[in-house]
């Protein structure tokens, strides 16, 4: 193809040198998604429940396409200072036939009752960095962000409180957990036109009334179609866990989502 850009550019990949990259596309990850929920728990036993695993108890799909977005600026002058961020929304509900016995909430959903049962997970993620090295074909960079995780699941059925009837039952939590990490990403860029990347994000904390961390991990390849547009894939994988004993929230959560994503990418 030759090189798309002038010699001025240093015949640098875009990646390396712009200072806006915004890209929009689509997630096609499977999933793992478990709750533990307790009506009256203290943190100490919330570490103990046992997970109600959506996609194997409760039969819902194991995959999900959901649109992603995110974006990066190089701010700073010198484009050593950096703020990117990203979204993307998963959720399902699906009435099924119980084939365990669950329990939510000190609410007994018995085997074979009838059940509507959904959940939905919206991920915000904002981050700011700063490159530690860079040269003509590479850019290693660390920094602090935060991932802000907004977590929602309902039961609905015939409920019972030990033998009695609690009649139709609907039990939900939702919670918005704003959890910090630190990272590092590292692009190398042979040509003007190939890159490849790889970002790490992770964090971890315990304190009274939580206990969790996260795994954000993301190796990719974009391909610079012309000077302001691009393609990009990448293999995504992220994990949530926490242990929570607030009033809106007592129990525990472990998320897992993993696969590729697709990218279009505006950049100058």
């Amino acid at each position: 193809f030759g090189s798309v850009f002038s010699q001025n550019e240093d015949d640098k990949h875009p990646l390396l040198t712009d200072r806006f990259i915004i890209g929009a596309g689509w997630y096609f990850p499977n999933r793992d998604i478990k709750f533990g929920i307790e009506g009256n728990a203290t943190i100490e036993d919330i570490e103990d429940l046992e997970d109600i695993d959506f996609d194997e108890t409760l039969g819902l799909s194991k995959g999900d396409n959901t649109f992603n977005f995110n974006f990066f600026w190089r701010f700073s002058r010198n484009k050593f200072w950096s703020v990117r961020g990203e979204y993307f929304k998963v959720g399902s509900t699906r009435n099924v036939t119980l084939d365990e016995e669950i329990e939510w909430e000190d609410i007994t959903y018995p085997v074979g009752g009838e059940a509507e049962v959904s959940f939905g997970v919206g991920l915000y993620r904002v981050f700011f960095g700063r490159v530690i090295s860079t040269g003509q074909k590479h850019e290693l960079g660390g920094g602090l962000g935060i991932h802000g995780l907004n977590v929602k699941a309902s039961v609905e059925g015939q409920g019972f409180i030990g033998d009695e009837s609690a009649g139709i039952n609907r039990s939900d939590v939702e919670a918005f957990l704003p959890l910090p990490n630190i990272g590092f990403w590292y692009i190398w860029a042979p040509t003007d036109r190939w890159a490849f990347s790889a970002n790490v994000d992770w964090f971890g904390i315990k304190i009274d009334s939580i206990s969790g961390g996260l795994w954000n991990i993301s190796p990719g390849v974009t391909f610079q179609i012309i000077k302001n547009l691009a393609v990009n894939a990448n293999y995504e994988f992220l994990n949530f866990n926490a242990n929570i004993d607030e009033t809106d929230f007592r129990g525990s959560f472990d998320l897992t989502f993993n696969g590729p994503s697709i990218r279009v990418i505006g950049n100058f």
